[in-house]
């Protein structure tokens, strides 16, 4: 089941990370459209494996690895085999340890690898050609380590209203453990870069959408928080909700700096509470406008 008005969250997304990058000195803190991008995963990840137990009541976790990994293998592959060819025209520099690149890469451990190389990710020092797989990295660390918590709780839950509060306690539990050492270990640092790409400590996007996950659902196969505000709520107030939140993603995209301890001790937990937000007004949204159809360049443009 799609559900319309998603593709504005992701283009939100999109378009804080490419101000960042294009306008780096003006958007200093689009760097928060990948925490979008973790909310989002985290919500959907999660609503559909509740989905799955309501039907079956179980989680099929072979199916599940099996699914992320031909979802995300086929095109990393693809783009490492479209870009070694272009390394004979960039410097050295980029290709300096180009082996242990690709098998970081293909091993889904960018991110360990840049903190291990001494890698920046403001200032570019130590340029790699596949540091931007760093972020594919943490999100398939998420789904080895959230799929196989999924699979154990099913083991121990009968009921879905049990399956879902335990998922959702167990969600906030490791959102608050890992937003916690974030704001920990940004007190005593001025390289926050080993922050930014730890798999600890910039996790927690994932469970606060694991969260709302609980929360909202996709399919209604089970009673939902979203499904009961939306009976309570006009759809100018989804609207203005969600259009609330993604502004105030706009905002921190603009406000935020890289190497502020602000950003990491309050920043991306921000920006990961106004996704969900956004994420929220989205869902309720849909359920007000079942006879509308979602514009067209919004799906055109979040591809």
């Amino acid at each position: 089941m799609r559900i319309k008005w998603f593709s504005l969250i992701r283009i939100t997304g999109l378009i804080c990370v490419l101000l960042y990058h294009f306008f780096q000195m003006r958007y200093t803190g689009g760097f928060i459209g990948v925490d979008i991008f973790f909310t989002f995963s985290g919500y959907l990840i999660t609503a559909l494996a509740l989905d799955e137990f309501s039907r079956s009541n179980k989680f099929a976790l072979r199916d599940f690895y099996y699914r992320r990994v031909m979802r995300i293998l086929p095109p990393l592959i693809l783009m490492i085999c479209l870009v070694l060819p272009f390394t004979l025209l960039v410097g050295k520099d980029y290709i300096t340890d180009l082996f242990h690149q690709i098998v970081a890469a293909l091993g889904f451990v960018t991110n360990l690898f840049e903190i291990n190389t001494g890698g920046t990710y403001e200032s570019r020092f130590i340029p790699h050609l596949f540091v931007h797989t760093w972020s594919l990295a943490i999100e398939v660390q998420f789904y080895l380590i959230w799929g196989f918590v999924l699979y154990l709780l099913t083991k121990v839950t009968a009921t879905v209203k049990q399956f879902r509060k335990r998922v959702f306690l167990s969600s906030t539990a490791l959102a608050i453990g890992s937003a916690l050492v974030m704001y920990l270990r940004a007190q005593q640092l001025t390289e926050f870069s080993p922050i930014y790409f730890s798999s600890i400590a910039h996790i927690f996007p994932f469970f606060v959408g694991s969260m709302l996950g609980t929360l909202a659902g996709i399919q209604d196969l089970m009673p939902t928080f979203s499904a009961n505000l939306a009976k309570h709520w006009t759809k100018t107030r989804a609207l203005l909700f969600m259009s609330a939140n993604l502004i105030c993603l706009f905002i921190l995209a603009y406000c935020l700096r890289f190497d502020q301890r602000e950003t990491y001790m309050f920043g991306f937990l921000l920006a990961s509470l106004f996704a969900a937000g956004a994420i929220l007004g989205a869902n309720i949204l849909h359920r007000k406008t079942p006879d509308t159809k979602e514009p067209f360049i919004f799906g055109y443009l979040r591809l």
